[in-house]
């Protein structure tokens, strides 16, 4: 295993709680936050609920890292096939009690962005690779090179693997940010019947030999 992920630190059960009110604070102005908790927005006490239901799948079924035991940010990866996430593995991981406390509203408020992002995915890339499902730096943090350090410890291994990497970001100003690390844009794309755009971008798998 490279060194750059021994540097992380694998996500505690524990730490759950603290890590979705982090993500909270990362995501606050979050154009998906805004349209999923439209009468408070990233102030909504339900929206920590949102990342606790993540982040139990990505315990469970991913590779959920953080930086130190200061959480200063958290990086959820998958190794798949296709994209899914069924009942079963929702009351497996204890995610489904996090969805219930989001809300139901909610939960049909994203319905089509999590409907129309697993159809792009699986239109997009098939076959094994990598999915970058969720990346967020604390906002006291950022700008330190948090970031960056959770991408380079697990794209290392990543590249070891010789498997591509796929991500989504609703954000613009996080295109270039990818893109120095070696992910391209392949689609523009504004979700149906939301007001939310998504640029979905992929990383090739390295042409090194797999070891």
């Amino acid at each position: 295993m490279t060194g750059q992920l021994e540097q992380l630190v694998k996500l505690e059960k524990a730490q759950i709680k603290p890590a979705s009110l982090m993500l909270a604070r990362a995501f606050h102005d979050d154009p998906v936050v805004k349209y999923a908790f439209p009468e408070l927005g990233g102030n909504d006490p339900k929206l920590p609920y949102s990342y606790e239901f993540i982040l139990r799948l990505g315990l469970r079924y991913g590779h959920t890292y953080t930086t130190s035991s200061r959480l200063e940010g958290v990086a959820i990866w998958t190794r798949i096939i296709s994209p899914y996430t069924s009942i079963w593995r929702m009351l497996f991981s204890g995610a489904f009690l996090a969805a219930m406390k989001m809300g139901i509203k909610t939960g049909l408020r994203m319905q089509p962005i999590s409907k129309n992002l697993d159809k792009k995915h699986n239109e997009i890339i098939s076959g094994i690779h990598w999915y970058l499902q969720l990346l967020g730096v604390d906002p006291a943090y950022q700008g330190k090179g948090f970031a960056s350090r959770l991408l380079n410890g697990m794209l290392a291994r990543i590249d070891e693997d010789c498997l591509p990497c796929y991500l989504e970001t609703e954000l613009e100003e996080n295109v270039p940010i990818y893109q120095h690390f070696g992910f391209k844009t392949v689609e523009e794309y504004p979700i149906p019947d939301t007001p939310v755009k998504m640029w979905l971008m992929l990383r090739p798998a390295s042409s090194g030999s797999k070891k």
